[in-house]
């Protein structure tokens, strides 16, 4: 961020953090680095110039609201009302330089607070039973091994709709494979093949001890998923289905890594 003031008036132009920046903190922090750490590096680096505006300017409150929204959407309500506790402290007869003085010191010892975010996010990084991120979870998230190595190349070349076929197909695939090895029995139709699978009665994958009717309700359940990507496989294969929206592809592909989880779970 950098500070104008040809006509007299400061004016604040923000900048986003350079590549080698970017690289840099990667150095620092991994390759893992979240995307909120490089929020919270960005208001960092643009509190400096604030100190040379006027107090409590506009970009200074647009600061402040930005950095409490990526607060709270990022780590905790608690953070969030410690950034925004931080308030400027001076005699209520002060000095304009008094004033002044406080409110640098106020800008100061927000960014600290948000040094401070950041080192405690690293420190518990290798430690997931203490999470300070509201996203961790999100962010150590990844697809299935099998899910990526047949549709990870098409999903980053656009390719959503091919992407979600291969990773659906890959899937049945596996379902096949395993029945036919427990049974010897090939099925030529998906739907009948998920049917033997998973029915709730003699299945020959069971997710339960199947003994309470919750127990086959849950069966039933996982049944209708894995039967559910049959029907979408079979008509994204059958028709010109345009599939443009990378968050609807990125939830078919996640939901596929689910399955194959739950298969090498039970099916071992």
């Amino acid at each position: 961020m950098h500070v104008f003031a040809g006509d007299g008036v400061p004016k604040v132009c923000y900048f986003p953090l350079s590549n080698a920046t970017i690289s840099e903190l990667k150095r620092q922090w991994g390759e893992s680095m979240s995307n909120s750490i490089v929020l919270l590096q960005q208001q960092i680096e643009r509190a400096e110039p604030l100190k040379q505006l006027p107090n409590h300017s506009p970009q200074y409150k647009i600061w402040c609201d930005t950095t409490t929204k990526i607060i709270r959407e990022h780590f905790t309500d608690d953070y969030a009302d410690m950034f925004n506790g931080i308030l400027p402290s001076s005699p209520r007869y002060a000095s304009t330089v008094e004033r002044r003085r406080a409110f640098i010191s106020s800008i100061e010892e927000k960014v600290q607070l948000l040094q401070a975010i950041i080192q405690e996010y690293n420190r518990f990084q290798a430690e997931p039973s203490i999470d300070i991120s509201r996203s961790s979870p999100l962010q150590r998230y990844d697809w299935h091994n099998e899910i990526k190595a047949v549709s990870l190349k098409l999903y980053e070349d656009k390719h959503y709709a091919q992407a979600v076929e291969e990773a659906f197909k890959r899937v049945i695939k596996e379902v096949k494979g395993i029945v036919q090895e427990k049974t010897g029995q090939e099925y030529m139709k998906a739907d009948d093949l998920m049917n033997r699978a998973f029915s709730a009665q003699n299945p020959v994958i069971q997710f339960n001890q199947l003994q309470t009717i919750e127990d086959k309700d849950e069966q039933k359940g996982i049944m209708f998923l894995f039967k559910g990507i049959v029907g979408i496989r079979n008509k994204k294969a059958h028709t010109n289905v345009i599939l443009d929206d990378p968050q609807r592809a990125t939830e078919y592909l996640s939901l596929a890594s689910l399955l194959m989880r739950l298969l090498d779970q039970f099916a071992a």
